[in-house]
């Protein structure tokens, strides 16, 4: 099982300082933010359909089999179907919004991460388990329930200090250290992990990036 880092308390954090609101509508957490629009790349698994967005609503619609082949054969164990980011970055801040639903049942997918790490191949992951939960990694909770409702995420990461803030419907609700410099990148969908769910589903949309340097 892999360790985590995990810091709590926004005193701590000064995250008064920071300006961070608790206020539901579509902006980043805090200020001096630039939104980007880098584009994406759609991974599915080899020669199948995972995905779908619906140009009408905004909605993109994730699903994956626990039987679906790897979506890079050799490289990895699982099949995904994310969109990955084109926001590579290796200094400053980033900061990742998104209204996101997962489906009753979905269990260890991983539904949005921040890539990119000395140590581990990612600086943050947040899986959705079948204690209708978001966890970080397969360890610990950072928020519940999520079946079949809209959510609003916010990852912060912040390249300096080596953390990510985690907000749901615009409330602080963990920091967690990341794996250390490397090229970053955000991703969101479904990633599949062993022991998944038979089918899992996912839907986001009202997808934002910030930058900052």
């Amino acid at each position: 099982m892999r360790r985590r880092t995990f810091i709590a308390g926004t005193g701590a954090l000064g995250l008064t300082a920071w300006g961070w609101p608790s206020a539901a509508y579509a902006a980043p957490i805090g200020s001096g933010w630039t939104e980007i629009s880098p584009g994406y790349t759609v991974h599915q698994p080899p020669d199948l359909t995972r995905h779908t967005y619906d140009a009408a609503t905004g909605e993109h619609h994730f699903w994956l089999y626990s039987t679906d082949p790897s979506t890079f054969p050799g490289q990895d164990s699982g099949p995904r179907s994310e969109l990955r980011f084109r926001n590579d970055y290796t200094s400053g801040s980033a900061q990742f919004e998104c209204d996101i639903k997962v489906a009753a049942g979905a269990h260890n997918v991983c539904v949005m991460q921040v890539f990119g790490g000395s140590t581990w191949a990612t600086a943050f992951m947040t899986l959705a388990m079948n204690t209708n939960s978001l966890h970080y990694y397969d360890q610990a909770q950072i928020y519940g329930p999520i079946y079949d409702t809209y959510l609003r995420l916010n990852v912060v990461h912040e390249t300096g200090p080596g953390l990510v803030h985690v907000f749901v419907n615009r409330q602080f609700r963990a920091t967690f250290q990341d794996h250390g410099a490397a090229t970053h990148y955000f991703k969101c969908g479904l990633y599949g992990r062993a022991g998944m769910a038979s089918r899992n589903d996912a839907y986001i949309k009202n997808v934002h990036l910030y930058q900052k340097s």
